[in-house]
């Protein structure tokens, strides 16, 4: 292959990998016929990956810990019955459309899948039937993905339905829906306004049994109009009949809408404010207890410092409060702020102190045991304010709120403080707010260590619930080496479904000890996807990544290692363990000590992060090794003459030793060819493949 050539093939890969890949899940004795369809597949154009399982606890394992658009199941198989197979399907993922791949499609056959509740029969023997597997997947995806879409916006419905619906309960607004001329249903203050107590006192009666009779020709033309579009918007003035036969009157605001495909008409009565609005002057004066808050802060600055407690100032901002006054008016804009700092009153512990800071702001002196129970306190009033209303006179008011958090130790100045507290706090609120902060040295330092020991503390929970998994990077062969390499990377799962990537936890698993638990259920792991794959035609290579923690305890990792593969012996290169470089050489004795022994029971190592080191090339002839990685800083300055003129040196030692040379992070064509014409083996990046896309056999679950 010529650079040219190289690079021609690496802009295809390129436009393959960037279209939205797909899964299919193929269940089948033989790997060869996954490999079949997805090379079929993709040289048609559909970026369409198989995932290759043998039976049925391996589709059990898929479909719970996957997402994948499509199955095929080769018929009369004796570990995976299609019936079964179906079973589980309707089970666990009913919209997923199943496929049984059978030799031959007879009417009996297409008969018999259907009504087991298989979308479709399909064939891999020739081309004519290939053509039409592949017409029949791409129809399954598309009808899957639409399938996945409804339901996501049928969830979004519901709960708009349902948000809606707690709205009309709660407003002082009286709601009406009619359908029809029939009242279909009312919120509780439609009833109060008409005397009733319950709302469905009035459900199921004409509207015109409420209109007084001579309004009823009125209501009935301005309905008719309404209909046809033709009011303009104005709004219907009656009287309504209440309870005890008084007249009642009423400006209602007519929305057209529908429901079970029929016309609905809200009709929308706004409530009268109780009380006129304050005056200008009087409204804008709020009274403000700053000074007495100064002396209190100080106060507390100076007896800060106990061990056993944690002191702070909040400030609580109701956000965009000047469009709030617009909206509900000066007076009820007071009585709102009025009826917050009661809620937050209740919300804080009886010993905290509350000072009206300003108009709209309201700052608290709170203790606490710890620093993170102070960052609690503020996020939720942040999120229990979004769902509160605020009823007033007139108007009920949704409220958003900033939280600052200043945490103080007693070696702080009271204006200082409240000077940064107010300016921060006012700049976020400013920018939308609805947030917390935490401002202040003291609060930067335990933020950081609250974050961290909630996701050791996350991690640790899921490793016993068994909620890792696996991703798998391509590392490209540049010599047309055909077995397959990967990285193995791990993925956590948080409590709330989503997938952390390693970046995201590896710093706080390493401060709490976690790593040497990881790299045993990482190792464990791909010692099981291998030994499903015993029997596929080629056995692919997996680079398992040690810790510095596993390294240390080298006499009882590799013990663990042995241990793991008594019933299972290791083939050659299906396990390569990769350490960085420079913990390598921190740890030199404990890395001669893991290599071997690590090496006797039939794996591999490789150096990562090499070349960055003082003694890279010593390290060369020190260390075993059937690979080394470089570091990725390599690539970044791969133009740069003096690493290019090392990272030369560093390969032809390697050579000399018959080790394998990967370089990462490569990006850009032009470099991958250039890294061919230097002799590199392997190279890998986003530019070969992103981790997500890449899927082992019987490893569905990435």
């Amino acid at each position: 292959m010529c650079a040219a050539e190289a690079a021609r093939v690496a802009r295809q890969d390129v436009a393959a990998s960037s279209a939205p890949s797909h899964v299919m899940l193929v269940v089948a004795e033989s790997e060869s016929v996954g490999k079949r369809i997805e090379s079929y597949l993709r040289n048609a154009g559909h970026p369409v990956r198989c995932a290759w399982v043998t039976d049925l606890e391996d589709v059990e394992n898929a479909l719970r810990g996957g997402t994948p658009d499509v199955l095929v199941c080769v018929d009369a198989l004796p570990a995976a019955p299609i019936k079964d197979v179906l079973d589980l399907q309707r089970r666990l993922m009913p919209d997923l459309p199943v496929l049984v791949l059978s030799p031959q499609i007879t009417a009996e056959d297409s008969v018999a899948a259907l009504a087991a509740g298989a979308s479709d029969v399909v064939s891999n023997e020739d081309l004519r039937h290939m053509r039409h597997l592949e017409l029949v997947v791409l129809r399954e995806i598309a009808k899957h993905s639409q399938l996945r879409e409804l339901r996501s916006t049928r969830q979004r419905l519901e709960d708009f339905e349902s948000r809606h619906q707690q709205l009309i309960a709660g407003t002082n607004d009286a709601i009406a829906h009619i359908q029809e001329g029939i009242l279909s249903e009312v919120n509780p203050a439609f009833a109060q306004l008409l005397g009733y107590e319950r709302a469905d006192d009035l459900t199921a009666l004409p509207l015109m049994d409420l209109v007084a009779d001579d309004h009823q020709p009125k209501v009935k033309e301005h309905l008719k109009l309404f209909l046809r579009g033709k009011n303009e918007g104005r709004p219907l003035e009656c009287c309504l009949l209440h309870k005890d036969g008084r007249r009642v009157s009423i400006g209602a605001h007519l929305t057209l809408g529908s429901a079970d495909g029929e016309h609905l008409i809200e009709m929308l009565i706004r409530s009268e404010p109780a009380a006129a609005p304050a005056t200008t002057a009087q409204a804008a004066v709020a009274p403000s207890d700053r000074l007495a808050y100064f002396e209190a802060l100080a106060a507390a600055i100076a007896g800060a410092g106990k061990p056993s407690e944690q002191r702070a100032v909040l400030l609580c901002l109701i956000d965009d409060f000047a469009g709030t006054e617009q909206r509900l008016g000066l007076h009820d804009a007071a009585e709102a702020v009025e009826q917050f700092q009661a809620w937050l009153r209740e919300r804080l512990q009886p010993q905290d102190q509350l000072y009206r800071f300003s108009t709209h702001e309201i700052a608290c002196l709170v203790s606490r045991p710890t620093p993170g129970e102070i960052v609690e306190i503020g996020e939720a009033l942040v999120r229990d304010a979004a769902k509160q209303i605020f009823n007033t006179a007139g108007h009920e008011a949704h409220l958003s709120l900033t939280v600052a958090a200043y945490p103080f130790s007693g070696s702080e100045q009271a204006a200082t403080v409240t000077a940064e507290l107010v300016q921060d706090s006012r700049a976020i609120s400013a920018k939308g707010g609805n947030q917390f902060a935490n401002l202040g040295p003291n609060a930067r330092t335990s933020l950081q260590e609250r974050d961290d020991a909630r996701k050791a503390a996350m991690v640790k929970k899921a490793l016993e619930d068994n909620r890792l998994k696996l991703a798998y990077q391509s590392i490209a062969s540049l010599e047309g080496d055909t077995r397959q390499h990967f990285d193995v990377l791990v993925r956590v799962i948080d409590e709330n479904g989503k997938e952390l990537h390693a970046s995201e936890f590896i710093g706080a698993a390493e401060k709490h000890g976690l790593l040497t638990s990881i790299d045993r259920w990482v190792t464990s792991r791909a010692l099981k996807v291998q030994a499903k794959r015993d029997s596929a035609q080629e056995v692919s290579s997996l680079f398992v990544k040690l810790s510095q923690d596993s390294l240390k305890d080298a006499e009882g990792f590799a013990a663990w290692v042995g241990e793991q593969l008594r019933t299972r012996a290791l083939r050659p290169g299906e396990i390569v363990f990769e350490m960085q470089e420079a913990v390598v050489q921190n740890h030199i004795r404990k890395a001669r000590l893991i290599t071997k022994a690590l090496l006797d029971v039939g794996a591999q190592i490789a150096i990562e992060h090499f070349g960055t080191g003082s003694n890279s090339a010593q390290l060369i002839e020190h260390i075993p090794m059937q690979f080394i990685k470089f570091h990725p800083s390599f690539t970044t300055n791969f133009n740069d003459k003096e690493t290019h003129r090392k990272m030369t040196s560093l390969m032809e030692l390697a050579k000399n030793k018959q080790i394998k040379v990967i370089v990462s992070h490569v990006e850009d064509a032009n470099v991958m060819a250039r890294l061919w014409q230097m002799g590199v083996n392997f190279i890998q990046g986003y530019h070969v493949q992103e981790p997500e896309v890449v899927l082992l056999s019987a490893d569905v679950r990435t």
